[in-house]
């Protein structure tokens, strides 16, 4: 089991991380849509469906900076046959990724004036955190003032930004797969491995 990554493939640990911080994404937008089209997402009856979305959104923050590490740290992949233009183009891509799976989890907890509930654990809302109160104390702002924005930010990158940067990342990884047939998606996916160089 090959933990590192190569310049052909990426390791175990990569892939784990990928596919854990996909599925939560994922999970939470079905979970919140759940709320948004079946439930009444003000009474309380919605709340404990919503600390699903709460916890799988914090999931994929905690997620993302050990995947940042790894990423500046550890061997990336070679890239796969192109020109200068796509390689820049697919990082500025991975970056935006990155960026989202960051921005969504803080402006979701920042907004959100609840304790998260892991079951065996909860993390105590931003409205009731010692920052918090220094903001409020600062700038004379209520929770109900302060969340305003930040739930705009969230609803907005969600609605309108987020769908965008995966769909563009599907597609290229599917465009890499069945036109260029090239390993860009063969050496992430857990199942199957990217074909070795030969000498």
């Amino acid at each position: 089991m090959q933990w590192q990554n190569t310049a052909n493939r990426f390791g175990v640990l990569a892939r784990f991380l990928h596919w854990t911080s996909a599925a939560a994404f994922i999970a939470a937008y079905i979970v919140v849509y759940y709320v948004i089209w079946f439930m009444d997402d003000t009474s309380p009856e919605s709340w404990p469906v919503l600390n699903i979305h709460w916890v799988l959104g914090l999931l994929v923050g905690f997620l993302v900076l050990p995947r940042l590490l790894w990423r500046m740290i550890g061997v990336q992949p070679d890239n796969p046959p192109g020109s200068a233009l796509e390689h820049r183009l697919a990082h500025l891509a991975h970056w935006a990724l990155y960026g989202l799976l960051i921005a969504m989890p803080l402006t979701g907890y920042l907004g959100t004036g609840a304790p998260t509930d892991f079951g065996l654990f909860s993390v105590t809302g931003f409205n009731e955190t010692a920052l918090f109160a220094w903001i409020s104390h600062s700038y004379g702002l209520s929770f109900e003032a302060f969340e305003v924005p930040i739930d705009a930010i969230h609803h907005f990158l969600g609605k309108w930004i987020a769908w965008s940067v995966v769909a563009i990342h599907v597609l290229a990884a599917l465009f890499h797969h069945w036109v260029r047939r090239d390993d860009v998606l063969t050496r992430m996916l857990p199942w199957l491995k990217s074909e070795q160089p030969t000498d």
